[in-house]
């Protein structure tokens, strides 16, 4: 009884925050919300509430009243949470088999991380490697059949002594349109020769399935820049503003965010449960105090693929 209670109230909870999203992205300094523990006096309670991501937290009194966060919405509480610019974002050298969590990129940008192995979800079954659209397709500006480096290029990879793989799909990210949510910041290369590839994240092993993210979940991941992090689940069902530098700001729905854990070049990391080691999402943005991630149903959804499991 006591847990169909708080479904419901969670229920409730998910649809204040749809319902009431467009008004509260246009107050100044908001960059998202989403669903997480209210904090009071610095200590997080297990009160779920309504958090609104902010670059920076500035004193009430210096705000008019039409530009301040409501305490409620709809009889549900607000948590003003500060999460600094959010952008999109080390194990940086050459390695064959090349594993999960080392650089990675298309040969056009810096670089990015090798997430896992996916699969075609239906025959033919191909392999395939997963990071994002950012790190394998140049954020939209690439071509299938585009060459993807191991390492990335600011690692030392060249086109022609460390071509890895070929852009097989990708999902376009829709840029500078508040209307046009995005789930996912996801793309799959082809690997040229499947001896050159593992499925074995470094440091963690071989991901155990798919799970949802929930709050207060402890999770790890391997990357490119900042290597094996853990953190734990912050916010839920997130919409958060998201900088792509000179492609614009996209807007992200569904997402999770966690306690920073990365930094530019672990985009594409896999976010694994810590102890069941099983996939809960890709990490794909971040800022000084929160890390971004896709959720991974819905990447391995919109690609047509799951995860490599043996």
């Amino acid at each position: 009884m006591a847990h169909e209670k708080e479904t419901i109230q969670f229920a409730k909870i998910q649809q204040v925050k749809d319902d009431k999203e467009d008004s509260i992205f246009e107050l100044p300094n908001v960059v998202g919300l989403g669903i997480g523990y209210k904090e009071t006096k610095g200590k997080e309670t297990k009160e779920h509430c309504i958090s609104v991501y902010v670059r920076k937290k500035v004193a009430v009194k210096s705000l008019d009243s039409c530009e301040q966060i409501p305490k409620t919405l709809d009889d549900v509480t607000t948590d003003v949470v500060e999460v600094g610019d959010v952008e999109a974002q080390a194990f940086s050298s050459r390695i064959r088999p090349a594993k999960p969590g080392y650089s990675m990129g298309h040969f056009r940008i810096t670089a990015g991380t090798f997430g896992c192995l996916v699969r075609d979800a239906c025959s033919p079954c191909r392999i395939y490697i997963l990071s994002n659209n950012h790190v394998f397709a140049n954020a939209n500006a690439a071509v299938i059949g585009d060459r993807i480096l191991q390492p990335g290029r600011v690692d030392g990879g060249s086109v022609a002594n460390d071509t890895i793989a070929r852009l097989a799909r990708f999902v376009r990210i829709r840029f500078n349109d508040r209307a046009a949510h995005n789930l996912v910041d996801a793309a799959i290369a082809r690997p040229s020769d499947l001896r050159n590839v593992t499925a074995s994240i470094v440091g963690l092993g071989i991901p155990k399935g798919t799970t949802e993210a929930t709050l207060g979940m402890a999770v790890t991941k391997s990357g490119r820049t900042t290597e094996t992090t853990s953190g734990r689940v912050i916010g839920i069902d997130a919409t958060i503003a998201v900088n792509f530098g000179a492609s614009g700001i996209a807007y992200f729905r569904n997402q999770v965010l966690t306690t920073a854990m990365s930094q530019g070049g672990d985009s594409g990391s896999l976010l694994l449960e810590r102890s069941t080691r099983e996939a809960t999402g890709l990490l794909f943005a971040g800022s000084s105090r929160v890390t971004v991630h896709n959720n991974i149903n819905n990447v391995l959804m919109a690609l047509g693929v799951e995860i490599v499991t043996a």
